[in-house]
Order: structure tokens, then C-alpha cells, then sequence
């Protein structure tokens, strides 16, 4: 077994471009980024690797580990303790090597995620050398992302910087509203669902085995007979055609984005941010929810618009009436979280770089005592 100072872990991806870094950790982040600094996104996995060495062995990374070691004790996760070792060892490694890194030669930093402890470390070195920090999100935020340590954020659309400005108790103000600059689909007409002869669509997320295998099940339980799966780029294609019908096809030519331009007639997912891009087009759209779980993304809570699928009998449903959907409602919908993207959203988000000019207090510390996922998370308790 290779010692938990020797494992390594992968160091994220940074360039230069328009006086900023750029950094990124996945494909999807690649996609968000890319048109904003004007390159093509580098979908290749990381190669760039590294290990904690002699930073594994810090007294605070023992002590961290041991809060960590007592939690997933206290909570009946023994699965977790080896990833979540491994991530602290990484997080304080990454600390002491930013200690010698000097960022003030950039003019700021541009994040498409602002959760992962590597990033977050990021942030804290930005923050001591004054370099101001903006965030342009990967995907529409979810409910576990109402955290913004970040000078700048440019969210997608008025809908979401309402939501995030009310959950966090911050001022809107300290928001943009850019779009999407990862997708070019707000102004393309509406395709023709039912002529196209695209058989329904389940959109599948890089979930656990177990769950996907829940889903699939309820799916063939309801009798679905041709449907086209479509992975997400982190999915284990290997696992999707294991648990496949045989009847079922795998979508492999392309994103699942294009794949919706050509209208198929609905569209199955859990709590995925795929479901933006099919409302926005008037694919009908549905949400699986397994164990009563709420979906991740607020913007699905609305039921009547997207329906909730607990049962086979919710998917029956749901395909049987998807002829039927209000599809100006659900654009009407989408368009609320997100009314622009592509050059527009790219030419809004190159305003508010052009804008920065020094570093500001973070927007909200939604982990900080007090904040708001400080108070309702059981990790408060780590």
C-alpha cells in the first residue's frame, strides 16, 4: 500500500491570459472558461500530479485528519476516510507551496469553481497578495454553492443572483448577471419535438453505481423501450453499459447539449444542470428524485414545471403527457436563471474583467461561524 505522504493528486490547470491566471481542475471548467480567454477548452485529464510528502506529517494536518477520522466515525462513513485523508494532505501541501508563489504579476484570478479545498487554498493566497479573485460558474449553481469567497462573481441570470443574495444575506449588488458563456443556445428556435424523431433523452450525471442503478430500474420498470443515454463527461461509460437494456442506445457523438438541439421528445435527469439547457428549448423536462432527496439545483423545486419522478408510475406519467407540456413556460422559466450566453455572455464577462482593478472583501463566507452553511450542514460539525 503506497503511504499517504507518497499518493499523489492531481495539481489543477493554469494559464495566462488578459493579464489574469486561469485555472481550472475539469472539462466542464475548461468549457466555462475557454471562450472568456478566447482558446479552445482543454478537455484532456490533468497530468500534472504531486505529492503531500513531509506536509502529510504536519501537526495541523494530524490534527485535521483526526477531526475528520472522528466525524465520518460519528456518522458511519468509514468509506469516505481515505479520500477526505487525502484531500487535507493535498490542501496543506498546496498551502505551503503557495507560501512561495508570488501572484502579483496577475491582474487577478479567474476560478470556474470556488469549492474544492485545492482552489480554496488558491483563494487564501490571492487574498494575502491583494490579487482579486472572480468566479464564473462551471454550471448553475446549486444549493451547496450559495458560497461566494470570491472579490467578483458572474452568475448566469437574475433568477440566480436572487436566490444566492437571499439564501446568503448578501447584497445583490456585489453580483453580476453575465450568462453563460460555455453554451450558444438562448437564441436558437425551438425544435421541433414532435417531428423529429429523436426517441426521449436520460441525461446521467457521474453519480454513485448504486444510484444510477436505481434510476435505470425505475426507468426499464416503466417500460421504456428506446431511449438515448447521455453521459456526462465524467461518467464511467463502461458502467452506463452495464446497466443499459439492451434496447437502449448510448449518445456518443458530441455533448449532451447537442445532442437536445435536435429536439428530442423529453428529457429524463437528477437534479442535473442539463435541465437548464433542455427548459431553454422547450424539451420536456423531468427530475428524478430518489429517497424524497430535494434536487441540487433550486431552480428545479418549481414541480409544475418540472415534474418529480419518485416511482415508474411518475415516469409512465410523465412520457405519456410530455406532448402536453407548457413548453413557453418552461423557456419562460430557464430564461429567468439564465437569459443570455455565448458572445454575449463572453462580451458581459470581458466588462467585468475589464472592470477589476483591486482586490475586494469576499462577497459571502457561507463556511465562516454564522454563515449560512456553517448553520444547516452536519460538517459544521467537523
Amino acid at each position: 500500500m503506497v503511504p499517504e505522504s507518497l499518493r499523489p493528486y492531481l495539481r489543477s490547470r493554469t494559464r495566462r491570459a488578459h493579464g489574469g491566471l486561469i485555472v481550472t481542475r475539469s472539462p466542464n471548467e475548461e468549457r466555462a472558461l475557454a471562450p472568456v480567454i478566447g482558446v479552445a477548452p482543454d478537455l484532456r485529464r490533468a497530468s500534472e500530479t504531486a505529492i503531500a510528502g513531509s506536509a502529510a506529517l504536519d501537526a495541523v494536518t494530524r490534527r485535521v485528519k483526526q477531526r475528520v477520522d472522528a466525524f465520518l466515525d460519528r456518522h458511519d462513513r468509514p468509506e469516505l476516510r481515505a479520500s477526505w485523508r487525502h484531500a487535507v494532505n493535498a490542501t496543506q501541501h498546496e498551502l505551503r507551496r503557495l507560501e512561495n508563489v508570488d501572484l502579483t504579476p496577475y491582474r487577478y484570478i479567474l476560478l470556474a469553481r470556488q469549492t474544492h479545498p485545492l482552489l480554496r487554498a488558491l483563494i487564501l493566497r490571492a487574498e494575502e497578495q491583494g490579487v482579486p479573485v472572480i468566479y464564473v460558474p462551471h454550471s448553475p449553481l446549486t444549493r451547496f454553492q450559495v458560497d461566494l469567497p470570491v472579490s467578483f462573481a458572474a452568475l448566469r441570470g437574475d433568477a440566480e443572483r436572487t436566490w444566492v443574495a437571499a439564501t446568503a444575506g448578501i447584497d445583490p449588488e456585489r453580483i453580476a448577471v453575465v450568462g453563460n458563456p460555455s453554451t450558444d443556445i438562448t437564441r436558437l428556435p425551438s425544435p421541433d419535438i414532435a417531428g423529429s424523431g429523436v426517441p426521449g433523452v436520460f441525461a446521467v450525471s457521474p453519480d454513485p453505481e448504486q444510484d444510477l442503478h436505481r434510476m435505470f430500474t425505475m426507468l426499464t420498470h416503466a417500460g421504456l423501450e428506446e431511449v438515448l443515454v447521455a453521459p456526462h463527461p465524467r461518467s464511467d461509460i463502461a458502467m452506463l453499459e452495464r446497466l443499459m437494456p439492451t434496447t437502449w442506445s448510448l449518445h456518443r457523438d458530441g455533448l449532451t447539449v447537442d445532442l437536445l438541439r435536435h429536439g428530442p421528445r423529453w428529457v429524463i435527469q437528477n437534479s442535473s444542470g442539463v435541465a437548464w439547457e433542455s427548459a431553454l428549448l422547450g424539451i420536456p423536462t423531468a427530475d428524478i428524485r430518489l429517497d424524497e432527496r430535494p434536487p441540487a439545483y433550486p431552480f428545479l423545486e418549481d414541480e409544475q414545471v418540472f415534474p418529480a419522478l419518485h416511482s415508474a408510475e411518475d415516469v409512465r406519467a410523465f412520457v405519456a403527457g410530455a406532448g402536453d407540456v407548457d413548453r413557453a413556460r418552461l423557456q419562460a422559466l430557464a430564461h429567468s436563471w439564465c437569459a443570455t450566453d455565448g458572445e454575449e455572455a463572453v462580451s458581459l464577462t470581458h466588462e467585468l474583467l475589464a472592470r477589476v482593478s483591486s482586490s475586494e472583501p469576499r462577497i459571502v463566507d457561507a463556511w465562516a461561524p454564522g454563515g449560512v452553511l456553517h448553520r444547516t450542514s452536519a460538517l459544521a460539525d467537523l
